[in-house]
């Protein structure tokens, strides 16, 4: 029994430690790479397909140029977006990205069409968000 204990704890751990990979500041970032031009909703899209991926690795705006360039609102818009997606997870009305992990532009679509063969489930500003 103490076995099973301790492999909960540790199971619970690991957990805790996959989420915790990404933190604010590389979240908010990326969401500012990915969104500046875009709506408040489609911002809270992308934070929510971020909660969802749990990491900022592979996502082209946690190193865009873009974010050198964007102004302290859109920074709050993007840190805002971050914070309310924390809230909203879970929230069926309310998770626009849909529990999805992978998002793109239009210039993207053929990658994860045809390459990945992800499927498309909503269309956020010029943002589409994927699943496999």
């Amino acid at each position: 029994m103490k076995r099973a204990a301790l492999f909960s704890l540790l199971s619970l751990s690991a957990i805790a430690a996959g989420a915790a990979q990404i933190t604010d500041a590389a979240a908010i970032r990326a969401i500012v790479g990915e969104a500046a031009g875009q709506s408040d909703r489609a911002m809270l899209a992308v934070a929510g397909a971020l909660r969802n991926r749990g990491t900022v690795q592979g996502v082209y705006g946690a190193s865009s140029p873009v974010t050198c360039h964007s102004s302290p609102d859109v920074w709050a818009r993007a840190a805002r977006a971050w914070a309310q997606s924390a809230q909203h997870i879970g929230q069926a009305e309310v998770r626009l990205a849909a529990g999805c992990r992978y998002f793109g532009c239009a210039t993207d679509a053929p990658y994860f069409l045809h390459t990945l063969h992800y499927h498309p489930v909503v269309t956020i500003g010029q943002i589409t968000f994927y699943k496999p």
